[in-house]
């Protein structure tokens, strides 16, 4: 997995995304092949939203703590509180937590289709 560690967005994405939306983010990964709905395609997520990666917003919906679905909507974990369970009792918890969420977002942006 040379590749992986040459981009450490991908590697972040296929621990934690992967099961669910598949090794390309196509929505097709083992775990999401029952689930109802689907996990989305991530690659589409630029397209869906007329040409623009909304940064900022898939962000929010990775991290899922200042969202309604943080209150237990099933469909996604609440990434923004396992990081933040995950991380240490320092300072630099929060930036962290952002920073993972950061980088699964990067690399997402750059899955982008056409």
């Amino acid at each position: 997995h040379a590749a992986e560690a040459d981009d450490p967005g991908k590697a972040l994405y296929l621990r934690y995304c992967g099961a669910c939306h598949g090794p390309d983010g196509r929505g097709d990964g083992i775990a999401g092949t029952f689930m109802r709905p689907k996990p989305i395609d991530l690659t589409q997520i630029a397209k869906k939203n007329g040409g623009e990666f909304p940064f900022h917003r898939v962000m929010q919906v990775i991290d899922g703590r200042e969202t309604v679905r943080a209150h237990g909507d099933p469909d996604m974990p609440v990434w923004g509180e396992l990081f933040h369970t995950q991380a240490g009792w320092d300072m630099t918890r929060q930036a962290e937590v952002r920073g993972k969420i950061m980088v699964i977002t990067d690399y997402l942006r750059s899955i982008q289709g056409k």
